[in-house]
């Protein structure tokens, strides 16, 4: 089976338990015994940003695979050599890890990280994957934001308005709305409401051409955030990290 490795642990003088992303079976836990000593059947070391062909045995009674060999068959060395590239992947698989359930298969999501990982390779400007990445992880999870129309209203946003983002409600609430509703949510400006709708309407080969300002920035990163931690009811972890080597 094709996949992934999204976390690492060693166990023992020789063992590894992981968390692998399979294209056929989802996330599942994994051991990989005597990996740091048998390089007949480990000639590669388990690593993230790698593609992997894992051949695996497991009992009935089991919940963990064992891992028998585990083939590389594509690496990604442009992630792997700028510290940014490496953060924002490590981002991709703590959602995948807090969101997809273990064992249910999730082959677009998949094929979707393969993308972000091509794409990260070759950027030198990461601001507008990182964004990117985060509309559209949370599409494939079944929680695509709205920047198009009023939550309430369901009137066509005008982005020259005084508008609101409602993070639990994952959409734009209006001026007229708000009036309503009580200032819900954060603020968007034109700008930034533009950039938005352009990541989530364009295919990810556009995305590099996107200049996204420090300014710009500073509105949608809180924006973001807040949507994903609500929906995925905990936060992530990761995106400290990430935050910082950024500045």
């Amino acid at each position: 089976m094709e996949g992934l490795v999204l976390r690492l642990i060693d166990y023992g003088e020789s063992d590894q338990i992981t968390r692998l992303f399979l294209k056929e079976a989802g996330v599942i836990s994994a051991i990989a015994k005597g990996i740091k000593r048998s390089k007949r059947r480990f000639p590669h070391h388990l690593e993230p940003f790698r593609v992997y062909s894992f051949k695996f045995r497991k009992k009935p009674t089991q919940n963990l695979y064992w891992i028998q060999t585990a083939d590389q068959v594509a690496i990604f060395t442009g992630i792997m050599e700028d510290i940014r590239k490496i953060a924002l992947g490590n981002f991709f698989s703590e959602i995948i890890l807090k969101a997809v359930k273990e064992g249910h298969p999730q082959p677009d999501l998949y094929s979707f990280i393969l993308s972000l990982y091509r794409s990260l390779e070759q950027v030198e400007e990461i601001t507008p994957l990182w964004f990117y990445s985060e509309i559209h992880i949370m599409r494939f999870l079944g929680f695509l934001p709205n920047f198009e129309t009023c939550l309430r209203c369901k009137t066509p946003i005008l982005r020259d308005e005084a508008n609101r983002f409602d993070p639990s409600h994952g959409g734009i609430i209006c001026p007229r709305c708000q009036l309503d509703a009580g200032k819900v949510g954060i603020n968007i400006g034109s700008e930034e409401l533009g950039i938005l709708q352009f990541l989530k309407n364009s295919p990810i080969q556009a995305v590099s051409r996107l200049r996204i300002t420090k300014n710009a920035r500073t509105v949608i990163e809180p924006i973001l955030k807040a949507f994903i931690t609500y929906q995925l009811e905990q936060p992530i972890k990761s995106l400290s990290f990430l935050k910082e080597v950024m500045e």
